[in-house]
Parts: C-alpha cells; sequence; structure tokens
C-alpha cells in the first residue's frame, strides 16, 4: 500500500510541474495535485520517497540533477511546519535559467522569490561527519541566486511531509556569476535587499541556519544518511535570506547581495 502511495503522489506531482504549461489560469489550477490525495502522507521517509519518485521520473524523460537546495533554514519556518530540521530537494538542469532569460509564469501557481547564496563545490563531500569548514574548504565558487519556490499542492503543503514530497517547492533557479569564496570572509554577514519595483525585502545569511555553510553542511549528512552524497559540481542553494515574496507577470527582481554581486530576473 506504501509503495502504491509513494508512485502514485510522485507521479501526479510530477505530471502538475510538466504538463501545467497552459496560459489560462483555469488550465494551470486543474494541474494542480488535490490536497486530500495527501491525506495518507503522514511521515518523512514516506515523504522523501514520493520526492525521489519525481527525481526518477524527470531523469526518465531526460531531465538532469545538477544539485539541491536546502529549505527551511529559519527556525521560524521549521516552527511552523513542526520541523525539527530542513528539508532538502533536488535541482534539475532544464529548471535553471539563462542568464538573461525572462522567468515565464505560464505553468507555475504561485510562484515566490527567494534570494539566496548557491555554493559551487570543487571537492565532494563523503565524510558523514562534514562540517561548515568543510565545506568552506570544498566550495570553488559561490554566487549570489534567486530560487522560484512554488507548490504543485493546491493551496500549497499543509504539513511537513507535502512539502518534502513536493521536492521542497523547488520550481525555478537563477545563479548570477560566480566568484571565489572571499578569502576570510563570513558568508553569515552577508545581508541582502530584494527589489521588485518600489518594494524592497531585506535579507541575511545569518538566517540561514546562522551560516549558509551550516546548511550545506547539514544537506551533505543528510544525503549520506540516504545513501548519496555531494559531489564536485553540484550545485547547492543553501536557503533564503528574505522571506519568500510572491511575484507576477511584468515584475523586474534585482538583488544585491554586496561583495557576492547583484543579480537580475525579469517575469513574463
Amino acid at each position: 500500500m506504501r509503495k502504491n502511495l509513494t508512485a502514485e503522489l510522485g507521479r501526479r506531482l510530477w505530471l502538475a510541474g510538466n504538463a501545467a504549461t497552459a496560459d489560462d489560469a483555469a488550465a494551470v489550477d486543474a494541474a494542480a495535485v488535490d490536497a486530500a490525495a495527501a491525506d495518507q502522507l503522514d511521515d518523512l521517509e514516506t515523504a522523501y520517497a514520493v520526492e525521489s519518485v519525481t527525481r526518477d521520473l524527470a531523469i526518465a524523460a531526460g531531465g538532469r540533477v545538477v544539485g539541491y537546495k536546502v529549505g527551511l533554514t529559519a527556525q521560524p519556518v521549521r516552527d511552523t511546519f513542526g520541523a525539527t530540521e530542513p528539508a532538502a530537494g533536488h535541482l534539475l538542469a532544464h529548471r535553471l535559467l539563462e542568464d538573461g532569460e525572462p522567468l515565464a509564469t505560464a505553468g507555475l501557481f504561485t510562484p515566490m522569490a527567494e534570494v539566496e547564496i548557491a555554493f559551487i563545490l570543487g571537492e565532494a563531500l563523503p565524510d558523514p561527519q562534514v562540517t561548515a569548514q568543510d565545506v568552506r574548504n570544498a566550495t570553488a565558487a559561490v554566487a549570489p541566486a534567486f530560487e522560484i519556490v512554488d507548490s504543485r499542492w493546491r493551496g500549497g503543503p499543509r504539513t511537513l511531509p507535502m512539502l518534502v514530497a513536493d521536492n521542497t517547492n523547488a520550481a525555478r533557479a537563477l545563479l548570477g556569476s560566480p566568484v571565489a569564496p572571499p578569502a576570510g570572509a563570513d558568508l553569515a554577514k552577508i545581508t541582502s535587499t530584494l527589489s521588485i519595483g518600489s518594494r524592497t525585502v531585506p535579507g541575511s545569511a545569518a538566517a540561514v541556519m546562522g551560516d549558509p555553510a551550516e546548511a550545506v553542511a547539514w544537506l551533505a549528512r543528510h544525503l549520506l544518511r540516504g545513501g548519496r552524497r555531494l559531489e564536485a559540481g553540484d550545485i547547492v542553494l543553501s536557503g533564503t535570506l528574505c522571506a519568500p515574496t510572491p511575484i507576477s507577470a511584468g515584475d523586474r527582481l534585482i538583488a544585491d547581495l554586496g561583495e557576492l554581486g547583484r543579480i537580475a530576473l525579469d517575469v513574463n
């Protein structure tokens, strides 16, 4: 029964993320998965199994995993979901936007923007006791990034297992220009400003588990418990510096992360 549940929910969530391409809002909403389908989704082990089904379906369709994302990196958000630790999702190559490519909202449900620090690893992290310092040593570059989060559940996830099963709301991402990790710099002291027209949203890397490298270290340990690991070349979105912010067609997003640089994204 549990195996049938994971396969069916994984299939429905994957289809929702790939079939909802119409411009018509009603057609897009119809592709969302009814939250009632998750009534039996009541534990994290099953939730991560559902997420794995969506990953396997994406790969079978020609997709390629290029890295991971860490969600629930701020304590208040973990409290909201009753989570004792962050949550992990995967990044697919075809979901990464090219520099200058606009974000198409067609096919998205209720997209929101997050400002993040992306880590690009130069070495694998195979130690089950990996630390934030190990992450810093293994990082080849960091980059300012936007993550666009979006839920395939109609009305959004109401439980932690629903969030995890839906690949922790991963939808799209854009990386800015990579830079070498600032020598001796404390990434936890990085602040950000997200501008959308006249709106400004402040952010701080300290909100990401106190230090974004700590979030990547948690991810490395989490993957190793499941038989996977972070590899050289992997991209990791370490967690949002600011509150997830609703966006819509016509918006222009600009994020300034100080010494890490700026990044811009137009929304169509």
